[in-house]
């Protein structure tokens, strides 16, 4: 069922993805060894339902950018494929990014001159840092995975003043960006509890980019195990299919420049850190 179910959602899981949730339903119950070399296709055939389709894993990537093809497609799936799973247990997630560092442009008066040009003072740092924000069908916002650019979370970046915001997911990456790693660290930590059916038996879908960090095995085999769906946006539709990329993103990136340039000219202070950066993303979250 869960086959069939997720391969309407457009994503048909891959041998490797079904041998990774079945040794993950194994290993619960304490049984380690791994599955046989031909197990996969000797499950396929005792499940008449069943069929290996070459080039059907995700069924999404067949189309080629934002086209009515694509956006129909999609819609098609949200109003026949998961409308029984309930909105509270129906999840948007997405991830941005910001170079945390950069204000934005203001009008200012100096000469008349306009071969003279005028530089503001303002924050310069190019550390990327990148968020993961997710948010309920009911409109209830997940707390969000903050990803800072280092090796490791040192004590130092966090203030007392930030106690109140202390639950937020901080990770570090070697480059900002998330990673198969942290994507599943997010799913477990953030994701599940966060988003705990209040009757147990309830599925949950959730709805993402297609990219490959969401899809690797283990990723399949935790969403399996918790009774979770995933619905993958067409190919290079994001831009117009993705609500988090199309609306709140947009609105908290304005906001936090806004911030930043503030706090740079009160405190006429060197290039952002990751302290600044929690003040002012905090405070464009509100």
């Amino acid at each position: 069922r869960w086959v069939l179910r997720q391969e309407s959602l457009g994503y048909a899981p891959s041998h490797s993805q079904l041998r990774a949730c079945v040794e993950a339903i194994l290993q619960q119950q304490g049984d380690n060894k791994p599955l046989g070399k031909h197990w996969t296709t000797r499950f396929i055939k005792r499940h008449s339902k069943l069929s290996t389709k070459l080039g059907k894993r995700q069924e999404a990537a067949r189309f080629d950018g934002f086209t009515p093809k694509a956006v129909n497609w999609y819609f098609d799936i949200r109003e026949n494929e998961y409308g029984w799973i309930k909105p509270e247990n129906t999840v948007n997630v997405d991830e941005g990014g910001i170079m945390a560092g950069f204000g934005l442009d203001n009008l200012i008066i100096g000469s008349s001159d306009p071969k003279k040009k005028a530089l503001l003072k303002g924050v310069q740092s190019r550390t990327w840092t990148s968020f993961i924000e997710a948010i309920t069908a009911t409109g209830r916002a997940l707390k969000p995975g903050i990803i800072f650019k280092g090796k490791e979370l040192q004590k130092q970046w966090f203030l007392n003043e930030f106690e109140l915001i202390a639950d937020w997911h901080y990770i570090t990456s070697p480059n900002g960006w998330t990673d198969n790693h942290i994507a599943l660290e997010w799913l477990k930590d953030v994701y599940l509890p966060q988003t705990e059916p209040r009757d147990a038996s309830d599925a949950r879908l959730i709805i993402l980019d297609g990219h490959g960090i969401h899809a690797q095995d283990e990723w399949m085999a935790t969403c399996f195990l918790n009774n979770v769906y995933c619905c993958y946006l067409p190919a290079h539709c994001s831009h117009g299919l993705q609500p988090l990329d199309n609306g709140i993103f947009n609105v908290i990136k304005g906001a936090y420049r806004k911030e930043l340039q503030m706090l740079a000219s009160l405190t006429d202070s060197a290039p952002v850190d990751k302290v600044n950066f929690i003040r002012a993303y905090a405070k464009a979250r509100e």
